[in-house]
């Protein structure tokens, strides 16, 4: 279809628009506005043009020494539909009888294009818009907050390690850092979602059967430390820049610790989300880096009507891993009580338990991680079901972890709402906590386009919903008043 660039508009804070005519036809005087990123990448369709969206994070922006075209290229070009079919092993392999199978086709799938088996490629892999196998795409808005997006891979900070996590007599303190995926089917909630950028719609937030999502957890931690990292792959990160000298770059290396899998599955059960784990190995045998993995286990279910002293039968955890991520005594198990849970996680949780209370607001009392010790006097069984009723139950797709629930950091019932479920996308959830500290600063494009409705307490009891017909002050002065650095912290 031939087309012409009718204007292009130069935008501060690195970053551009073009309006694109598609001229006289059935689409007659219909023009599609583009957000191109600093980094070239396109972004999703936005009705207000001025909300343009960015890659890394703006604050401390382009590093000394780099060019805009070295930076990390953000891909927000969610499809509508999707042209790819429900993977395979969706319907193929039995997780349940054969999880090292299916965790193995799960990891087959997200290398597929993204890396070529080469250590010489490792600084280059995981340019998904380079991928001429399948589409992949990044999460909106995590490049906002002190934990943004670094430049050069689109890292997000995350929980630091604690002393004795990753391995037996190694102190904590080391950093955390990691960027995450959703395939072409995943990526059309986010469509939905991020149709307008600067005014996000959580009113269906479902990812379809065939969602795939996975993440790379990497930390600055050496294998001097942990020798199992010996040789993993290694990336250049742009971390630790000061916030009062910050085009003062600080060199930092990161190493490839976890890979994270999750699944939209409907032979889970109540959670419809398979979730698993891998932990790198030097022990492996390739001579593809990002093969050299061990699976650490699978879970599908948190067990939510155990008893204290039964095992758990909807997580499994790989036993050849005991003494080398676990089986110590600060880390006797993977995740609680024998949840699964990845290495760099916290003890008191599991992958499906920490990702099924993703909602927006989040939870004001249980927040994604209990943040007191949860762990019960183990001859209490009233305690220990407690727990499970309260955080490691079931939640199906759809379905919100804790609602009513107090809007974030508020103290009282002025602003007690109903909250939306995302689905198991702790993505989203951070893009929207990010989105609203960034409005709530006022930096670009928050400067010139309205208030976001979802970060204004008043909209949650609107009707109709996240409508609000306050006046942009009064709505600001709304936004302003939540303590959105509380939510900084990193979810892990």
């Amino acid at each position: 279809m031939p087309f012409s660039t009718s204007m292009r508009i130069r935008l501060p804070y690195f970053y551009s628009l073009i309006v694109i005519n598609l001229g006289e036809n059935m689409f007659a005087r219909t023009a599609i506005l583009i957000v191109f990123l600093a980094s070239g990448c396109v972004a999703a369709l936005a009705a207000d043009p001025r909300c343009a969206v960015t890659s890394y994070n703006p604050f401390f922006g382009i590093p000394p020494g780099y060019t805009e075209n070295q930076g990390f290229k953000g891909r927000f070009d969610y499809p509508n539909t999707a042209s790819e079919a429900v993977p395979d092993f969706v319907s193929t392999i039995d997780f349940r009888t054969d999880w090292r199978g299916y965790m193995n086709a799960v990891l087959a799938y997200v290398l597929d294009g993204n890396e070529d088996g080469t250590e010489a490629g490792v600084p280059v892999a995981f340019h998904i818009q380079d991928n001429n196998k399948r589409n992949w795409y990044h999460g909106l808005w995590m490049d906002r907050t002190a934990s943004g997006r670094e430049f050069l891979h689109g890292l997000t900070a995350e929980r630091p390690t604690l002393k004795d996590q990753l391995k037996e007599g190694v102190d904590g303190g080391d950093q955390t850092w990691a960027v995450g995926f959703y395939n072409e089917i995943g990526a059309t909630t986010f469509a939905k979602v991020f149709k307008e950028p600067c005014q996000p719609d959580l009113t269906d937030v479902l990812f379809p059967v065939g969602t795939v999502s996975f993440k790379l957890l990497f930390s600055t931690v050496s294998d001097d430390k942990v020798p199992y990292l010996k040789n993993a792959p290694t990336w250049d990160a742009d971390i630790d820049r000061d916030v009062a000298h910050k085009t003062t770059r600080v060199h930092q290396e990161v190493h490839l610790v976890q890979v994270d899998i999750a699944v939209r599955d409907p032979r889970a059960g109540t959670s419809g989300w398979v979730f698993g784990t891998f932990v790198y190995n030097a022990d492996v045998a390739s001579t593809d880096p990002w093969r050299r993995l061990t699976p650490v286990g699978l879970i599908w279910g948190n067990d939510a009507n155990a008893e204290i002293d039964q095992p758990v039968k909807q997580s499994v955890v790989n036993t050849d891993l005991k003494g080398v991520t676990y089986g110590w005594t600060n880390r006797m198990v993977m995740g609680w009580r024998g949840r699964l849970n990845g290495p760099l996680d916290n003890l008191n949780s599991s992958c499906l338990s920490c990702h099924g209370s993703a909602q927006f607001p989040r939870s004001f009392l249980l927040g994604n991680v209990p943040s007191r010790a949860i762990d019960p006097d183990p001859k209490n069984r009233t305690a220990y079901g407690e727990r499970l009723r309260a955080y490691f139950r079931d939640i199906a797709p759809g379905e919100v972890f804790d609602s009513p629930t107090r809007f974030f950091n508020d103290n009282t019932d002025r602003t007690l709402v109903k909250a939306m479920s995302l689905d198991y996308s702790l993505q989203i959830q951070t893009g929207l906590e990010h989105l609203c500290q960034s409005a709530a600063l006022g930096e670009k494009p928050f400067d010139v386009v309205d208030v976001p409705a979802v970060c204004v307490p008043s909209s949650w009891m609107s009707a109709p919903l996240l409508v609000n017909d306050a006046d942009q002050a009064t709505q600001r002065k709304e936004l302003e008043a939540v303590d959105w650095d509380a939510l900084n912290a990193p979810v892990r």
